[in-house]
């Protein structure tokens, strides 16, 4: 299952319309079936408010999310591959994280370089390590 279908099974079971979660994520409902469609990937704060909306931390929102296509050197996007061999993230980016790295923008656009990929990492595990405490 896509990110975008896993995203309207959760907001289905919860018998929620996407006027519902709208209003509880703040967020527009055009972009909420966009990112259901998977026509926009989201970004960390979009998924903070939709896991907020359903009282669940971010990570739960990828639980059985199956298709997130895992990137070959060709399909990196650019400043991703320096940061995949920087010494310092290597050995901690497992495919789980390279793949959830390529499905979020950050600050509303894909990184374009080493420093905005490392950025992006640095903010996520941040998140996820609060997320746990």
């Amino acid at each position: 299952m896509k990110l975008g279908e896993h995203l309207r099974f959760i907001r289905r079971k919860r018998k929620l319309t996407l006027k519902n979660l709208s209003q509880d994520a703040d967020l527009s409902v055009p972009y909420l079936s966009d990112l259901e469609r998977g026509v926009v990937n989201p970004s960390i704060e979009s998924l903070q408010k939709v896991a907020k909306a359903y009282n669940m931390k971010v990570q739960d929102l990828f639980t059985g999310v199956e298709d997130m296509e895992a990137s070959t050197h060709q399909t990196y996007p650019e400043g991703f591959l320096a940061f995949l061999e920087d010494p310092e993230y290597a050995e901690e980016l497992d495919e789980d994280w390279k793949n959830l790295l390529m499905k979020i923008d950050y600050r509303g656009q894909r990184p374009s370089s080493k420093r905005e990929w490392v950025e992006l990492h640095l903010n996520l595990r941040r998140f996820f390590s609060l997320k746990d405490d």
